[in-house]
């Protein structure tokens, strides 16, 4: 993973969990149509980089040029060293590219997360393992009407109630709410609306796309915010079924039971008590709007697939400046003689031919001996 592929993610991803957000909260108030638009993000979150790495591309100009590399310089010295007595030779050890160390970083994060879910659906398994039926009448009583009816299993060491797993799954209750059977026909109800909406399968998903883009913070917003709407659309459709004050009060007496981050639990955490209290008793219809949802989700996709197949990129270099024509160079005079002594077809006349006036004699007047090479 380069630094310029981290970016690219970054942005992207950024991009489409923040629309993805303001579309859940500006664009309806049904929690369970939020649901739904926080779910479209996610999936469009995990196509991403199938879409960047096999989509077409859309390149767009805007990097700064990167500059020329420079010319490697020759090694001073290369061969073998043999070991000699006295003599230690010791080099320095090469960093590692930067592409190398952002690909473990980002492994490194990845693997935690997923880590810290796998630990948990551990945790559940254990506690499903060693748990035991109930046995409770009023509790049987309560359950009967929910078809197809889960697993409902007690366990001493679960925090409260919760569920988990793919319809018809497992509904663990601990031992304080088991003492409690007045409370069973909320907590059952809003147990099986997260089982009946399969809102374990898209928690899932939605800590695989955590653990892809946990660099981002919106996408850690997003799955903070689908988690706690996935709670607020659970409370709607249980109190739809059941007297909204009494369904409160069960809620109340269920806040302090934390519960782990694998399951889908009906206690509340304090800070959101009092949120999903109101949504409770202002009374916001449960019924689901399909042509809201899929509009929104549809928009949201048509911002992610030209999102997903830009491409940034620095500009062409530019074509090198043409060079200027050189002068012709002046032809030389000996290169057109032949061998000492001989002239070519191209020699110039005798007079002018250098080779032939060095090695001419030199003309003497008559009567006189040859003649000298000093001065006369």
């Amino acid at each position: 993973m380069t630094l310029d592929v981290l970016i690219a993610l970054l942005a992207k991803s950024s991009l489409i969990a923040g629309v993805g957000l303001l579309l859940a909260r500006f664009t309806t108030r049904r929690p369970v149509e939020r649901v739904d638009i926080l779910r479209g993000a996610v999936l469009l979150l995990l196509a991403l980089p199938v879409l960047m790495a096999a989509g077409p591309a859309l390149r767009l100009a805007v990097l700064p040029a990167a500059p020329a590399p420079a010319p490697l310089a020759p090694p001073i010295w290369s061969g073998q060293v043999e070991p000699l007595d006295g003599l230690a030779v010791s080099g320095a050890v090469p960093m590692p590219d930067a592409a190398v160390i952002l690909a473990c970083i980002w492994t490194v994060g990845a693997v935690l997360i997923a880590a810290r879910f796998a630990a948990g659906v551990w945790t559940l398994h254990h506690w499903t393992r060693d748990a035991a039926p109930v046995r409770c009448p009023r509790w049987l009583a309560a359950l009967a009407p929910h078809q197809p009816a889960p697993r409902l299993l007690t366990s001493r060491d679960a925090p409260g109630p919760l569920s988990w797993g793919i319809r018809p799954g497992v509904v663990l209750i601990d031992d304080a709410s088991l003492r409690s059977p007045h409370a069973a026909p909320a907590v059952l109800a809003h147990e099986m609306a997260h089982l009946r909406r399969a809102d374990w399968v898209f928690l899932i998903l939605s800590r695989l796309t955590l653990a892809l883009f946990w660099f981002n913070p919106l996408v850690w917003r997003l799955h903070a915010d689908l988690a706690a709407r996935a709670e607020e659309a659970a409370d709607a459709i249980a109190a739809g079924r059941m007297d909204r004050a009494e369904y409160a009060n069960a809620l109340i007496g269920l806040a302090c039971a934390p519960a782990p981050s694998a399951a889908l639990a009906m206690g509340a955490r304090p800070h959101a008590l009092k949120r999903r209290i109101a949504c409770i008793m202002t009374a916001v219809p449960t019924r689901r709007r399909p042509l809201v949802a899929l509009s929104a989700v549809a928009l949201l996709a048509a911002v992610a697939a030209p999102v997903a197949a830009l491409e940034l990129q620095a500009p062409p270099a530019p074509p090198p400046a043409p060079e200027a024509p050189r002068a012709p160079a002046a032809p030389d005079p000996a290169a057109a003689c032949g061998p000492a002594g001989e002239r070519g077809s191209s020699c110039p006349p005798e007079t002018d031919c250098p080779r032939s006036r060095r090695l001419r004699p030199h003309p003497r007047a008559p009567g006189r001996g040859p003649c000298r090479s000093g001065p006369a």
